[in-house]
C-alpha cells in the first residue's frame, strides 16, 4: 500500500509543479520567454555561442525585454535604451544589489566593499569614503606621477623589445602596467624589486594568480544542490584562492602599517589613519575589500581599453597617422603625452577609443523578483 501511494505521489507531484509554475507565469505577466526545459531552464539556448551573442540572438527573436531561467535563477534580459532607462531610473533601488554567488561569498570579505555590499547605510558609507579618499579628482591628480612613471617604464620595455624585432604581447604589457600602477596607488610599492623581464614576469604571474580570478557565476550558482555536494571541488578551490589572497593582502597592510612614518599617500595608508579613529568600522577586512575591488576592476577594464584602441589603430593606418600628427602638434613634451595634453587631443579622446565596448555585459544585478543581465 505504501508503495502505491509513493508511485501516485511521484506521478502527480511533477504535474502539480508544472501546473503551478504555468499558473504563476500567467498571473505574474512576465515578459516574452522562449520554451524552457525542466530543471535547466534556458541554459541549453546559450551553450553554443558566447553569452553576449546568445542573448543578442534571443533578444532579436523575442523582443528587447526577455525573461529567462538559468537553472533556479530567473533572468531578465534588457537590450533597449527605453527598458534600461526604466529599470535604472524608476526601479534603481529595487535592483541595486548584486546576486550572491560562490565567489562573492568568499572574495568580498563579508560583502564589505561598495561594489558588492547590499544597498543601505554600509553601502552609502563605503561609497562615500571610496569616492572621497580613492577616486576623487584631487587624489587622482596627486598620484598622476605614478601613472607617468609607469608609462615611461612601459615605453622602455617596448623599445627594448623592438631592437631585435621580436613579437610583443601588448595585452601582457598593458596588464602589467595597470597592475603596477594599482599596486603603487594601493601600497606605495611597485612589487618588482629589480627591473628586468624575468622579475616582471614573476610579479605578473604572482599577481595574476591572486587577483585575476573571475567573480562571475558558475554552474553551482545556478544549481545550489551541486554546491551542497561539493561539485568538482569548485568551492574548495575558491576558498583556497581566497586564503592565498588574504595572506597577501594582510602582509601588504602590515607592511604599510609598519612604515606609517614613511608616508607615501597610498590608499591603504589613508584608511589606516581612519582606522585609528574608528577601528571597529575601518577594520582590516574593510580595507582588504576595497583593495580587492580596485585590483579586480582596475586591472581588467584599463588593459581592455588600451588593447582595443591599439587594435583599431594598427588595423587603420590612416587613423594611426592622423593621431601621430595630432600628438606631434599638440603634445607639450615632445613624444610624451601628459594629462594636461588630453584636452587638446580631440581625435584621441573622441574617435579611436569609441569604436567598441570594453564589455558586452554589465555585472549582474539582483532584484526582489528576478536577476538582471544587461546586454
Amino acid at each position: 500500500m505504501e508503495n502505491l501511494w509513493f508511485i501516485i505521489f511521484s506521478l502527480t507531484a511533477p504535474i502539480f509543479f508544472f501546473f503551478a509554475r504555468s499558473l504563476w507565469s500567467q498571473n505574474s505577466k512576465l515578459p516574452p520567454t522562449p520554451t524552457s526545459l525542466p530543471i535547466i531552464g534556458h541554459l541549453h539556448l546559450i551553450k553554443k555561442f558566447p553569452l553576449p551573442q546568445a542573448l543578442h540572438h534571443l533578444s532579436s527573436v523575442h523582443g528587447p525585454v526577455l525573461f529567462l531561467k538559468f537553472g533556479c535563477r530567473p533572468v531578465l534580459v534588457l537590450s533597449s535604451p527605453e527598458s534600461i532607462e526604466e529599470c535604472f531610473t524608476n526601479h534603481d533601488q529595487t535592483l541595486a544589489n548584486r546576486p550572491r554567488t560562490i565567489t562573492s561569498d568568499h572574495f568580498s570579505y563579508g560583502y564589505k566593499n561598495f561594489g558588492l555590499a547590499p544597498y543601505g547605510d554600509l553601502w552609502r558609507t563605503l561609497r562615500r569614503l571610496s569616492t572621497l579618499e580613492v577616486f576623487s579628482s584631487t587624489s587622482l591628480q596627486k598620484n598622476s606621477f605614478i601613472r607617468n612613471e609607469e608609462v615611461l617604464n612601459l615605453c622602455s620595455r617596448l623599445f627594448r623589445s623592438s631592437v631585435d624585432s621580436r613579437k610583443v604581447d601588448l595585452k601582457y604589457h598593458f596588464t602589467l602596467l595597470t597592475a603596477q600602477v594599482m599596486l603603487r596607488l594601493v601600497s606605495g610599492s611597485r612589487g618588482v624589486e629589480e627591473s628586468g623581464p624575468e622579475s616582471e614576469k614573476r610579479f605578473f604571474d604572482d599577481f595574476k594568480s591572486r587577483f585575476f580570478s573571475s567573480m562571475s557565476m558558475n554552474v553551482c550558482d545556478f544549481f545550489p544542490v551541486l554546491r551542497w555536494i561539493g561539485f568538482k571541488g569548485i568551492e574548495k578551490r575558491v576558498m583556497e584562492m581566497q586564503r592565498m589572497r588574504d595572506e597577501y593582502l594582510q602582509r601588504l597592510i602590515d607592511d604599510v602599517r609598519m612604515k606609517k612614518f614613511d608616508s607615501t599617500g597610498s590608499v591603504v595608508e589613508k584608511f589606516l589613519r581612519l582606522q585609528e579613529t574608528e577601528p571597529e568600522f575601518y577594520s582590516d577586512d574593510v580595507i582588504k575589500g576595497i583593495v580587492v575591488l580596485m585590483f579586480n576592476g582596475g586591472t581588467d577594464t584599463s588593459p581592455a581599453v588600451m588593447e582595443w584602441a591599439m587594435s583599431v589603430l594598427l588595423n587603420h593606418p590612416d587613423k594611426l597617422e592622423k593621431l601621430r600628427e595630432e600628438i606631434k602638434s599638440n603634445a607639450k613634451q615632445k613624444g610624451i603625452i601628459q594629462d594636461s595634453d588630453l584636452s587638446s587631443l580631440p581625435y584621441l579622446r573622441e574617435d579611436d577609443l569609441n569604436h567598441g565596448k570594453v564589455s558586452s555585459l554589465l555585472l549582474p544585478l539582483d532584484g526582489d523578483l528576478w536577476r538582471m543581465i544587461i546586454c
